[in-house]
């Protein structure tokens, strides 16, 4: 016994708005001979809600069903990305489906009798809050999303290796002499051929920074306003309200640690740590005293929880701390849990 057609999945799934359940739905939509009739004027629904033809005539629908077969069998091997949520003893491993968008618009090209331009959709990698994620890109590339970040690349990605990153991410590049792999950030971009590298730049933050572990890359300012050569173990730190960058030398695997589960801090100013620690669990800081801010700190933490972590942090700096209730929101939604730190009397 067939499937029967809901056109309203089919509908979600012309717009990209659809689940993996949806995607193995229709792909059996797609795959049954006898549901062509349906399909075809399933299509020819959408057709005449999107054309400007509105004349009514009927189309020829069988090469375009022909092509939707296609895309669909191309786009059978779904992509998934795994990633480890943050482990705090009750939490186990779960996975994120990222869904591969089918191209149903150009439909149109094929009615007016042109060759068809090259459609170029955009697939979205994204990290929840207090999770890592571990992606792998068409080029063999593979590497980090860290907790509450996206990257994204156009389906032509083997031809320009382009990406765009919000939040943070670490790279492990293949390496290929004619086709740079340039990562995108909203001040600047990295530029490499093959090599390890961290790139920080979450847009609620002032500074951008790129850490180099392995190979060489070239960091870009828009409009030309500075280029930079980066060697291993070396980190380059932009400010984005100052419009300028500094350079110096690091231990590069400190600050790509947080794809192996650990947070590192090698005599680094409270500030820093409370802000990485924060991203890692997806909490908010609330310093009452700045001068708390300077006090440097030293510590490695592995997969602990959230009260254990800062209940270190107070046995060896002068701070104590209070752990608000999460509250929920005007929307329904949980807002981000609030730690106050002030000085230690």
């Amino acid at each position: 016994m067939k499937d029967p057609i809901d056109y309203k999945i089919l509908q979600k799934f012309a717009l990209g708005k659809y689940s993996l359940k949806d995607f193995k739905l229709v792909s059996r939509w797609f795959e049954d001979k006898s549901n062509e009739a349906d399909l075809k004027i399933a299509i020819q629904q959408h057709w005449y809600k999107f054309s400007e033809d509105f004349s009514g005539n009927e189309k020829d629908l069988t090469s375009v069903l022909n092509q939707l077969k296609q895309k669909i069998a191309k786009e059978r091997p779904v992509v998934v990305v795994l990633f480890r949520k943050k482990i705090q003893k009750f939490y186990t491993r779960v996975a994120a489906i990222l869904l591969l968008p089918l191209i149903l618009y150009s439909v149109y090209s094929t009615f007016q009798k042109v060759p068809a331009p090259e459609i170029s959709s955009l697939i979205e990698i994204v990290s929840p809050h207090g999770a890592r994620t571990h992606f792998h890109l068409p080029d063999g590339s593979q590497g980090w999303l860290n907790s509450g970040s996206r990257l994204k690349y156009a389906t032509g990605f083997l031809k320009n290796r382009n990406i765009e990153l919000i939040g943070e991410a670490w790279f492990d590049i293949t390496h290929d002499d004619k086709i740079p792999f340039i990562v995108s950030t909203t001040n600047l971009d990295v530029q490499v051929l093959g090599t390890k590298f961290n790139v920080a730049a979450f847009p609620d933050e002032k500074v951008t920074e790129v850490v180099l572990q392995e190979g060489k890359v070239k960091v870009n300012g828009y409009n030309g306003l500075f280029t930079v050569d980066m060697k291993p173990d070396e980190k380059f730190t932009y400010d984005k309200d100052l419009q300028s960058g500094t350079i110096q030398t690091v231990n590069a695997e400190q600050f790509s640690s947080w794809k192996d589960g650990l947070l590192v801090f090698r005599n680094e100013p409270l500030s820093e740590v409370l802000k990485r620690i924060g991203r890692w669990y997806n909490v908010e800081f609330v310093l009452n005293d700045p001068e708390i801010a300077k006090l440097r700190y030293r510590a490695t933490f592995q997969e602990e929880q959230i009260e254990e972590v800062i209940r270190l942090i107070s046995l060896t700096a002068p701070i104590s701390y209070s752990l608000n209730k999460r509250e929920m929101g005007d929307d329904g939604v949980f807002k981000k849990r609030i730690i106050t730190i002030q000085r230690k009397i």
